[in-house]
């Protein structure tokens, strides 16, 4: 039992350090929430106006501005929503500035009793590890 639980956690986290160093390339990582600043884990859909299909924990993009749009699933246990829907409105896409040997964390930030006023950020920005 222990050893099915060990690698199914490592399916999940391979995806992420499967392409670790990608020379060129900045890493954005999507599947971490922060429960407790009411900011859950995004899907991302669409980057710079396209569909794409990249993985749900993360994924690496080239340097420079992008703009994302995704879908979440709101994490309630720490921030409480207006109403019973756990589904966000539609937010405007993230517009950032994505810096080579960074690491970004985005989400879906909720903290707000407005729902109006839930959007995209970046909650965490890190420095890439070297090996």
């Amino acid at each position: 039992m222990k050893l099915s639980r060990f690698l199914a956690i490592l399916m999940l986290i391979f995806p992420l350090y499967a392409d670790a160093g990608k020379d060129g390339q900045v890493q954005i990582v999507t599947s971490f929430s922060n429960a407790a600043n009411c900011i859950s884990p995004i899907h991302i859909k669409k980057i710079d106006g396209r569909e794409v299909a990249v993985q749900r924990m993360g994924f690496w993009i080239e340097p420079g501005v992008h703009t994302m749009s995704g879908s979440a699933l709101i994490d309630t246990s720490f921030c409480q929503t207006i109403g019973r829907s756990t589904s966000p409105p539609q937010a405007a896409p993230l517009e950032a500035d994505f810096v080579l040997g960074k690491v970004y964390y985005v989400g879906y930030d909720h903290s707000s009793p407005d729902r109006n006023d839930w959007k995209i950020v970046v909650w965490k920005v890190e420095d890439e590890k070297s090996d």
